[in-house]
């Protein structure tokens, strides 16, 4: 037997083999993290609306009688001074006719009053068909003069400095008597109507801060408080409305579009963390901590979420350190190395 077979059958009997390899090391993770705090956080509602003339400072135009329309001296959204003329009305052929007849009637009825004056003096007729008369001749004249002078008034004014919201009438239109030819709005009494679900309009309360700050590109911001809460919901939008007065001369215009930022509290000592700490895992929030080298998972019971902060109502304590960067990649258990830590953005540890 040479030597070499003998080694073999020796390593067969023994059970040589070679050295097992060594168990890869467990992955580590660098991750970035930021300390939960104890601090003051503010629960807001972030609202949609626009700028609006005050409905209770807004001047309605009507037709006084049936007239055409002779002339309009304005277009929407003309700025319009007291006194300005607004629409020129003429008579219909309908309400020429009826002052005629009027004309007519008053003339007959006042002539029927005197006859019967004459009448009573010869006896020929009471004191109680001379007072008739008298009345009707006063009703047939206070009609006639009635319909004249609002027939004479045919230019309908401003009343005051205001901007034109709506024209209804064209040249040439017919209008009924009572018809609306135009709408003004006062630009010094301006609102914000903010669009609100229901359930949100239940928790505002008036007087409520609020920001507003136009769509536009470069749009104004304003604070002021919400005035009044219109709780009917809107039969197209299906949504209820906050009330918000501007100041005269402010910075939006009527029709503006607006977003809002309403305060609804503040929670004074609340637990904080960065909102790119939360992850989900469908609707349940969790967040990984640091612990001994090693990612713990925690979950979360969320409260009042603002920008870039939320408030943790269970599942950490103030001082736990989350994970803002790389938590996405990691399990529970796996080791991870700290990059350089994410100061706590105001608030105490």
């Amino acid at each position: 037997m040479s030597r070499w077979l003998s080694i073999a059958m020796i390593c067969a009997i023994a059970g040589c083999s070679k050295p097992a390899p060594a168990p890869p090391p467990d992955p580590t993770a660098t991750v970035r993290t930021a300390p939960a705090i104890i601090a003051a956080i503010g629960e807001t509602l972030t609202a949609y609306g626009a700028a609006e003339f005050d409905p209770a400072a807004m001047e309605a135009l009507t037709s006084p009688f049936e007239a055409q329309v002779s002339a309009v001296h304005v277009a929407v959204g003309q700025a319009v001074r007291a006194g300005d003329p607004i629409v020129s009305l003429a008579p219909s052929p309908t309400t020429r006719l009826e002052l005629d007849r009027l004309a007519r009637e008053s003339g007959q009825a006042a002539r029927d009053h005197e006859r019967l004056r004459r009448l009573r003096a010869d006896g020929l007729a009471s004191d109680a068909e001379v007072e008739a008369a008298r009345s009707a001749a006063s009703t047939a004249a206070a009609a006639s003069r009635s319909l004249q002078a609002r027939a004479a008034g045919g230019v309908l004014r401003a009343k005051r400095a205001a901007v034109v919201d709506t024209l209804s009438a064209s040249p040439g239109a017919l209008l009924a008597a009572g018809a609306p030819v135009a709408a003004l709005g006062a630009t010094s009494r301006l609102n914000a109507r903010l669009g609100l679900e229901v359930e949100d309009a239940q928790r505002l309360r008036v007087g409520a801060p609020v920001v507003l700050e136009g769509m536009h590109e470069g749009g104004a911001r304003l604070n002021a408080r919400i005035a009044s809460v219109d709780r009917r919901v809107d039969a197209g939008t299906r949504l209820a409305a906050a009330l918000v007065d501007l100041p005269a001369a402010g910075p939006f215009l009527p029709g503006e579009t607006l977003r809002a930022e309403i305060s609804l509290g503040v929670q004074p000592d609340a637990i904080v963390i960065p909102r790119r700490a939360v992850l989900y895992e469908g609707e349940r929030p969790f967040t990984f901590v640091v612990l001994g080298g090693k990612a713990v998972r925690r979950d979360l019971q969320l409260g009042v979420e603002q920008s870039d902060r939320v408030q943790v109502v269970n599942g950490l304590r103030s001082g736990d350190r989350v994970v803002v960067d790389g938590g996405a990649s990691l399990a529970a258990g796996m080791a991870v190395t700290e990059a350089k830590a994410t100061p706590a953005a105001g608030g105490r540890p």
